[in-house]
């Protein structure tokens, strides 16, 4: 360490002593330049006349020098500018064109003008301190072209105009005093104005009544009540998570009937919400965060898939899983599903089995029977029933001479309304049977408990 430090020492000592000869060898040229120029000798003073002759030079000279060092130093420091100018006299500059122009533009708004043939701009080059910004620019334009107007400033609320004040300064301080008073009232809350407060310079007449004093300002402002105190507060609750209802198919029950196999029970979260309010009424509330603290049991509920059989008399019909009871009775291989086949897309299901020809169709559920006749679509002898909702279903293909209800009678469910034939565009004796919701016809097998 010693020898790092002895080191350092002479290096510094040798640079302080090559330093020191620089100056003082260029000291001793100006001297020595002095020196010849001045020769202070005898012969500079022999007469009047030649110490005035050398006199004259030395202050030619020296002038000379002072001012090109002048100029070029004022040169050097101008910079370019865009000058705005009103009828040829200088406003100010601007440090662009694009701020020149947007001075310009601010001023003829606040005006209430499109343009100004007197206003024009030029380049030219100027000090850095005559450079103005572009509010002092707009505000120096608006005074040439209307020496009239004084320069106000507009409030807005929501986008509506308040009033307008001379002292805009003054009037921020209003409205931050009135949050320095709401921030007291809810110390732990975030406050602000539930509205949106916009200042905008304007130009008015001095006798404008919009025109209102800060005072004014701020009695009307307690008057009127135009402004309410907006506050988000984080809060912390215990908040109840409620349990779901999980259902489960049983056979143990018939169709419609249900019973709980356990009973459900809430939970409990601690949560930390973002809840916002405008004055004492909460707006709104956004979760933060949510933990757990007691996890919510789940109910769980039996529901019935058991059919049954509804008897009607002299036979029984099919109860199913779906909206729909079994159209036919005795008969329930579906031969053909809803969809594509080989003769083409199929609207419904067809319904068939051993002895086909002569089972009862029954109506699916109660409604109203708003066709039974011959179709000359290919449906052959068919009944539609409109079951309200929107809701319709269609049996096709039965048996001349079987139909047992007629148009605008009220059917119930189960009831017979005609026989399994083979009429119409058909092949062997079985049921077509659809189901329409608003004119389209739509799958049947979910309604009748096969999906």
């Amino acid at each position: 360490m010693g020898l790092i430090f002895k080191t350092l020492y002479v290096y510094i000592a040798n640079l302080g002593i090559l330093v020191t000869g620089i100056f003082k060898s260029f000291f001793k040229l100006i001297f020595k330049g002095l020196q010849k120029l001045f020769k202070f000798n005898k012969s500079s003073f022999s007469s009047a006349k030649t110490f005035f002759k050398r006199s004259i030079a030395f202050i030619l000279i020296f002038a000379v020098l002072t001012v090109s060092v002048v100029y070029i130093i004022s040169t050097d420091s101008k910079v370019d500018a865009v000058a705005l100018t009103f009828d040829g006299e200088v406003v100010g500059f601007a440090r662009s064109q694009n701020d020149a122009d947007h001075a310009k533009n601010m001023a003829l708004k606040a005006l209430g003008l499109t343009s100004d043939k007197s206003l024009d701009t030029k380049e030219l080059k100027t000090e850095p301190y005559n450079l103005k910004s572009i509010d002092i620019l707009s505000d120096a334009i608006a005074q040439k072209i209307a020496p009239d107007r004084i320069c106000v400033t507009e409030i807005y609320f929501d986008g509506e105009l308040f009033c307008a004040v001379t002292d805009r300064q003054k009037a921020r301080e209003i409205f931050f005093k009135q949050l320095e008073k709401a921030q007291k009232k809810y110390p732990a809350a975030s406050v602000s104005f539930a509205q949106e407060i916009t200042l905008c310079d304007a130009y008015y007449d001095a006798k404008d009544e919009k025109i209102w004093s800060t005072e004014q300002l701020e009695i009307n402002l307690k008057i009127l009540e135009p402004l309410e105190i907006c506050h988000v507060n984080c809060e912390k609750t215990i908040e109840t998570v409620e349990f779901e209802t999980v259902e489960i198919q049983t056979n143990t029950l018939f169709i419609g009937d249900k019973r709980i196999r356990r009973n459900g029970a809430d939970g409990s979260a601690y949560a930390i919400d973002l809840v916002t309010y405008i004055g004492d009424k909460k707006v709104s509330a956004e979760e933060l965060m949510s933990v757990p603290v007691k996890a919510p049991v789940s109910q769980i509920v039996e529901r019935g898939i058991r059919a049954e059989s509804l008897s009607l008399g002299t036979y029984s019909v099919l109860q199913t899983t779906g909206y729909f009871c079994w159209p036919v009775v005795g008969l329930f291989t579906v031969t053909s599903p809803f969809g594509y086949r080989s003769l083409g897309n199929h609207r419904g299901i067809d319904i068939s089995g051993a002895s086909a020809s002569g089972s009862l169709v029954v109506a699916g559920a109660s409604g109203t029977v708003t066709t039974a006749g011959w179709s000359t679509g290919g449906y052959g002898n068919y009944v539609i029933i409109d079951h309200g909702n929107g809701v319709e279903t269609l049996y096709a293909h039965m048996l001349d001479n079987s139909l047992m209800v007629n148009e605008g009678d009220q059917v119930t469910k189960g009831q017979a309304i005609g026989r399994v034939g083979n009429t119409g565009y058909s092949f062997g004796a079985h049921l077509h049977f659809e189901v329409r919701i608003n004119g389209n016809r739509i799958n049947p097998a979910p309604y009748l408990g096969l999906e």
